[in-house]
């Protein structure tokens, strides 16, 4: 699937970032209510869930927050545990 290979891509990209010395951050925008914390879909991509967290190894930094969405624009919440 080349949309689970884009997202490897960009977490490829933001390693060589974080390997330069500067800050690499990579955040996620939780829209279900119901979640309490953040994990990576390993049913639908394991390879993508395996370099988030090399990637967090190598100094990418891994933001999740619950969102809302209204007609407003998008509000920040909370942010939500990581866990890979």
């Amino acid at each position: 699937m080349r949309s689970l290979k884009r997202g490897q891509k960009h977490l490829r990209e933001l390693m060589s970032v974080a390997a330069e010395g500067q800050r690499a951050v990579i955040f996620f925008a939780v829209l279900h209510s119901a979640i309490t914390r953040f994990s990576p879909a390993r049913h639908i991509d394991e390879k993508y869930a395996q370099l988030l967290s090399e990637a967090q190894q190598r100094g990418v930094e891994i933001l999740a927050y619950k969102a809302e969405i209204s007609a407003e624009g998008m509000a920040l919440k909370k942010s939500l545990p990581v866990t890979l």
